[in-house]
């Protein structure tokens, strides 16, 4: 099996290109990441016809089509699709009833033009893959094999496309590849024509552990780029307090269904079985302890035994050093 080559986590800049077709933020928006092959075009579906009248919608390109999930709320669902003309595919899905769930979509295209249909399958089949493994929405896709159709050297140059893909899409609104608490570059790891997993990334290992305890819990957890990620083998408590909002019982609930929570050996408890992002530290703190609760104050920084509030007004008062 081919490896693609590793590429190493960088820090350095980036410049992101936008431009407002018409003006509005609610119109057709372009991107492209600097000196790049790639470029990206986004619309609400109620601007779907103005993209499809574009020229990049003439061209071979990859598509993403995203909306909420109703069945899990704060979700999402997304289907990924290819092809030589675009616009077909995006003309066809808008009049597909079993699409309806789209709200906004996404296309990718090479600036050069030297994107083809195998191209095009290979990059599906990575991303579907991704997604999958991410687990941060619903895919609609069926089942889809790995693409074996490319030779070596445009297996490298399509890894290179989609490293690109994937610092475009979450700065747009399409945050569906990175898996909880890893920065989401991908490494290509599990690159080549026979993959058949999602693609690693490289994560910030070296973010400081905060802990919480509290009513017997024994959470762990980390910042990973906009997020708070409680580590999986972390313990939570498995009853909720008296006064719990109907909103997190339903969320711990949907947790439980999805496997990312399961009863621990002791019934008083539960173990996340899955690294777990949260938009918040009080967000995670609510979901381990199982009521209203403060994560500011309640997560402890391991190393030094700092509340996470005055850990985080330490950094800020000397410049953002650890």
């Amino acid at each position: 099996m081919y490896e693609a080559p590793s590429r190493a986590m960088s820090r350095r800049g980036r410049t992101l290109k936008l431009y407002l077709v018409d003006g509005s933020p609610s119109g057709v928006i372009t991107a492209e990441l600097g000196i790049s092959s790639v470029r990206a075009a986004v619309a609400s579906r109620t601007a779907l016809p103005d993209l499809i009248r574009r020229e990049e919608a003439s061209r071979t390109g990859l598509y993403l089509l995203v909306g909420p999930d109703p069945d899990l709320p704060g979700r999402q669902r997304v289907y990924v699709g290819e092809g030589d003309k675009v616009k077909t595919r995006l003309a066809a899905h808008d009049a597909d009833e079993s699409k309806e769930f789209f709200t906004r979509a996404v296309l990718i295209v090479s600036k050069d033009e030297n994107l083809t249909k195998a191209h095009g399958r290979y990059l599906e089949s990575r991303i579907i893959a991704a997604i999958r493994g991410a687990g941060r929405a619903k895919l609609i896709n069926g089942t889809e094999p790995p693409f074996k159709g490319l030779p070596e050297p445009e297996i490298a140059d399509m890894e290179r496309v989609l490293e690109e893909i994937e610092i475009l899409l979450p700065v747009l609104g399409f945050d569906v590849l990175r898996p909880a608490g890893q920065d989401g570059i991908l490494s290509a790891r599990s690159a080549g024509p026979e993959v058949a997993t999602a693609p690693a990334f490289i994560s910030n290992q070296a973010a400081p552990i905060f802990i919480f305890t509290e009513s017997g819990t024994n959470a762990r957890a980390r910042e990973a780029g906009d997020e708070f990620v409680v580590l999986a083998g972390s313990i939570a408590k498995a009853q909720e307090v008296p006064s719990c909002e109907e909103g997190l019982k339903r969320r711990r609930a949907q947790m439980i269904s999805e496997g990312k929570l399961s009863p621990a050996e002791d019934p008083k408890f539960l173990r996340f079985l899955a690294d777990t992002a949260f938009d918040t530290p009080s967000g995670a703190a609510r979901v381990v302890y199982g009521g209203n609760v403060s994560g500011p104050r309640y997560w402890r920084h391991e190393a030094s035994g700092q509340t996470c509030g005055d850990w985080r007004k330490r950094r800020i008062a000397e410049g953002g050093e650890a």
